[in-house]
């Protein structure tokens, strides 16, 4: 709750990212796949156009961007088929489970091979979501490449055995720890809970090192929650890109009074509700 705090407390506020309009967009292109020659790693990305589409304006979008929102209420789909070019700043899916995180995955891949100075910093709310990203990336990305932070409460044995080669165990005292600020600046994806993102900060990384923040699940993450890695990391060039469906589970909120002053809202369903994000008036639909 006090790194929450301290987030929402902090000077930092940009608002491109708190509250994106149509001023804050770069650029009228929508990059598409055909005219951008991205080898996917995944064939089944490969085959499907809206995947596809996806993680190309991911990856192609200017450091600075509006966050790109991915998001799935099957209820909407028709508009993406009817109008393929209108979405600028998200993508639709037919139902839950059909490929976020697939996407989230193949994107950040792609991201460092087409940016070398690339650095990423990916998180989601729960341990579980987390690990999920570390397991799918870890195949392709060595010891020194990719690092799952852990917060020091979790025990060892909750480690998944693929991830054991990407951790940092403090000899003396035998919790989840962190390298030296000057080896964990050389990781090029960093793993971590929405709430353990708080531990990069407190040991000394700057703002701006991430260039990519990727928030999964975030649509299940308090808005505070989601502000740790993005106001205590983000600067003006670095680029969110959030993944959830705000139709599920969205935060929980055991304070009645907070959920009657907003807080049960995510960052990212209070973001689709705004202008840009509208999927027929919204920017790009000219």
């Amino acid at each position: 709750m006090r790194r929450q705090h301290q987030a929402m407390y902090e000077a930092f506020v940009q608002a491109r990212i708190l509250f994106p309009d149509q001023i804050h967009v770069l650029s009228n292109e929508y990059p598409r796949p055909a005219d951008i020659n991205l080898q996917l790693y995944d064939t089944n990305i490969a085959s499907n156009p809206s995947q596809r589409q996806a993680v190309t304006s991911i990856v192609e979008r200017a450091p600075g961007s509006v966050p790109f929102i991915l998001f799935g209420p099957w209820v909407l789909l028709f508009i993406h088929l009817l109008k393929p070019y209108i979405l600028i700043q998200y993508i639709l899916y037919t139902s839950p489970g059909t490929g976020k995180t697939t996407v989230v995955v193949e994107s950040i891949r792609q991201t460092l091979k087409r940016w070398p100075e690339s650095r990423i910093l990916a998180c989601a709310p729960s341990n579980a979501a987390a690990d999920l990203i570390a397991e799918r990336l870890a195949p392709y990305l060595s010891s020194k490449e990719l690092f799952r932070a852990y917060g020091p409460s979790r025990g060892r044995s909750q480690v998944p055995v693929s991830l054991l080669g990407h951790i940092c165990v403090s000899s003396r005292t035998g919790t989840f720890s962190v390298h030296p600020l000057e080896v964990m600046e050389d990781f090029r994806v960093i793993v971590s809970t929405c709430v353990s993102a708080s531990i990069f900060p407190g040991i000394g990384m700057p703002r701006g090192h991430f260039t990519h923040i990727f928030l999964d699940e975030a649509a299940q993450a308090t808005e505070p929650e989601a502000m740790i890695s993005i106001r205590l990391l983000a600067s003006k060039e670095t680029n969110i890109v959030l993944s959830g469906d705000p139709k599920q589970l969205g935060p929980v909120i055991h304070s009645r009074i907070a959920v009657e002053f907003g807080m049960g809202m995510s960052y990212l369903e209070r973001l689709i509700a705004r202008p840009i994000y509208e999927e027929l008036e919204g920017y790009g639909t000219t």
